[in-house]
């Protein structure tokens, strides 16, 4: 086939119908869509007719394509989902996309390799206020649907890859085996296009391609650090050394930000450091990004960066990497530092951010963790992102070790409350085999990372200090908190971590892309997840039809689904997606989404029993799920009003022993 047109660009010309296909059928709000896929088709027509005029084709312009709607669909996301009292910072996420779409056209017109715009454009993907209401799925696709395209010839099959495929196949199993399989998936695509952004760049050996990598991705970074600022004018004016605390942006939580604003500080001043020449730019977004850790207040972000930014600081001025040398006077200075902060700062102050109430609060809760998933699913876990079956787990009663932390947590916020531990969340979800498997990986990282400390050359031992003071940071943080299981933090520092040099690993084997064998298979396997990644959108689709019809009525809920307004005054007549849920019912999976449907199938007296049936399939796929089962104990006793429902709310009791859903 031609060079323009073959096998490589089949999957991107399918990305782009699917994007269109997503953007024309968004119900969120389809004039914003429409008017983002039109204005994207219109640049990029003007931009390929330039490129190929100036005969420009070292991009090819269906990848350009697929990374502007990519871009377009993440910011369309990221606006559906900001609440409405976030109005400014709306606007402040359009100039975002002017900013990350101008760009696109700048590397492309500059004709640079083409995995440049792919770092640029999952980057962007990303950041924190686009993050999407089904997690990663336009993101995968796109990674799996560009592998090819930009896969190199040969790809060395290292025994890192080994490990990290045999970590994904457990996961997969767990998601398989979860009662919440729906959740298991969405993180399974994150988790896969961390793996797929790893083995893609990692496999070029350039330095300049690496070294470009900092810079597209510092840009990237600093972008969402200006847009993250731009919400302090909420709480403005306050005391600079004393800040309030900067609860939340478009509805993203506080950790989210502390932490992409700790790792965007690392990553800048190490480019700054490699770029002298962006200094004057670099420094000062970098010194912005730290204060908006400061500004949200969070121990484990800024306990993380200090310990990584001694560390790296005793290694540069080492004149010989030692591990002693590092490690003692680390230490030592942690320790000079704390007593200086126990006795020079007000203890009202102390407390505000060293809360032993709240360590033990949490140890508690990883205890709570540990017995239950030991009791219940101790090999395979009970499933990524599945930590609310805690509370609907058999066997926990009050006697259960951290049994009234988690009631008062639940009580108190009303959300389910998460490890707040990597390592404990990865043995949750994943169980023993997974976290063995897991700390396996996070070893080799370590050894790789090491190896190029120790390296003669310069710039490898530089490019080590760099990986290493971001595994610390991440061993630290992720002890006192858990992020890396959302897309924001994930993917950039997959992309950090994709300039280790695996050569120092053990080599296996060389896997050539351009046999038939592989691609073949690759495809296949592109085909399955393909139709997996449509249930799931599709049935987001059905979903947010079904809110934008019921917003006036019903208000949602972590535990009960949701619960109804009480309107004064008459309702207004509305069009309810009766007959697209009749349609699409086979592929609504989800709990939420089965109970949603439900509710409007209510509304027509014609569809009684499929409503009913519908719960009677979340009860069957979710055993533990006390909503589903109150959900179809108040269904029945609406329809028939004498009926003895003892037996079904004895049942739904069973499974709610924390009486979330069931009040004492």
């Amino acid at each position: 086939m031609s060079q323009f047109l073959n096998l490589k660009i089949l999957p991107l010309i399918l990305l782009c119908f699917c994007f269109g296909f997503l953007f024309f059928f968004d119900p969120s709000n389809p004039a914003l869509s429409r008017d983002s896929l039109v204005f994207t088709l219109f640049v990029w027509f003007f931009c390929s007719a330039l490129a190929w005029k100036k005969k420009l084709n070292r991009i090819h312009p269906i990848f350009f394509l697929a990374c502007l709607l990519l871009i377009g669909i993440s910011t369309v996301n990221g606006i559906n989902r900001a609440p409405v009292v976030y109005f400014p910072q709306k606007s402040n996420l359009k100039l975002l996309y002017v900013a990350a779409f101008s760009f696109s056209i700048f590397l492309f017109l500059k004709n640079v390799p083409p995995i440049f715009l792919f770092i640029h454009t999952v980057a962007f993907a990303s950041s924190p206020p686009l993050f999407s209401s089904i997690k990663s799925i336009p993101l995968l696709i796109f990674v799996l649907a560009s592998f090819l395209y930009l896969a190199p010839r040969r790809i060395r099959f290292q025994k890192l890859h080994g490990i990290i495929t045999v970590f994904f196949l457990l996961v997969l199993i767990s998601s398989l085996l979860s009662y919440k399989a729906q959740a298991g998936f969405l993180q399974l695509s994150l988790l896969l296009s961390g793996t797929g952004i790893f083995f893609l760049v990692s496999a070029y050996p350039s330095r300049g391609i690496k070294k470009g990598l900092l810079l597209i991705l510092s840009f990237d970074l600093l972008l969402n650090t200006i847009n993250l600022f731009s919400a302090v004018h909420t709480i403005w004016p306050f005391p600079i050394l004393e800040p309030p605390l900067l609860l939340t942006y478009a509805g993203f939580p506080v950790s989210s930000i502390a932490v992409i604003s700790a790792l965007t500080t690392i990553v800048t001043l190490y480019t700054a450091f490699q770029f002298p020449w962006f200094s004057p730019v670099l420094i000062p977004g970098a010194a912005a990004a730290i204060y908006l850790t400061f500004l949200n207040h969070s121990r484990a972000s800024m306990l993380a960066f200090l310990v990584a930014g001694i560390y790296f600081l005793l290694l540069r001025l080492g004149k010989k990497v030692s591990f002693t040398k590092v490690f003692v006077p680390t230490v030592f200075g942690l320790l000079i530092l704390g007593l200086g902060t126990y006795f020079f700062i007000p203890g009202e102050s102390i407390t505000r951010y060293f809360n032993p109430e709240t360590l033990l609060i949490r140890f508690s809760l990883w205890t709570f963790h540990f017995q239950s998933v030991f009791h219940n699913a101790p090999i395979f876990g009970l499933g990524p992102d599945a930590d609310s079956l805690l509370a609907h787990l058999p066997g926990i009663h009050p006697g259960t070790i951290g049994y009234e932390d988690f009631y008062l947590f639940l009580h108190s916020f009303r959300s389910y409350p998460q490890a707040h531990n990597l390592y404990v969340e990865a043995y949750t979800s994943f169980g023993i085999l997974g976290s063995v498997v897991f700390l396996g990986i996070a070893f080799q990282f370590v050894y790789l990372s090491y190896k190029m400390l120790r390296s003669k050359t310069r710039e490898t031992a530089n490019l080590g200090i760099f990986i290493s003071c971001l595994f610390l940071f991440v061993a630290f943080h992720e002890f006192f908190d858990f992020n890396l299981g959302e897309q924001h933090f994930l993917i950039p520092l997959v992309l950090c971590v994709s300039l280790l040099q695996i050569k120092y690993g053990f080599k296996n084997r060389s896997i050539r892309t351009e046999k038939r064998l592989f691609q073949f298979s690759f495809y296949v396997g592109l085909f399955i997840l393909g139709l997996v990644c449509f249930q799931i959108t599709w049935e987001q689709r059905l979903r947010n039809l079904i809110l934008a019809s019921v917003q006036n009525e019903i208000e949602l809920d972590n535990f009960l689904i949701y619960k109804e307004k009480n309107t004064i005054g008459k309702r207004k007549k509305v069009s309810y997606p009766i007959e697209e849920i009749v349609k699409n019912e086979k592929w609504i999976r989800s709990e939420e989404s089965l109970v949603l449907a439900s509710l409007i199938l209510r509304k027509k007296p014609e569809y009684q029993t499929l409503s009913q049936s519908l719960l009677t399939r979340c009860i069957r796929q979710n055993p533990y799920s006390s909503a589903c089962r109150k959900e179809k104990a108040d269904l029945l006793k609406k329809n028939e009003p004498n009926l003895d429902i003892r037996q079904e709310l004895g049942e739904a009791k069973k499974t709610d022993p924390f009486h979330i859903i069931f009040t004492e």
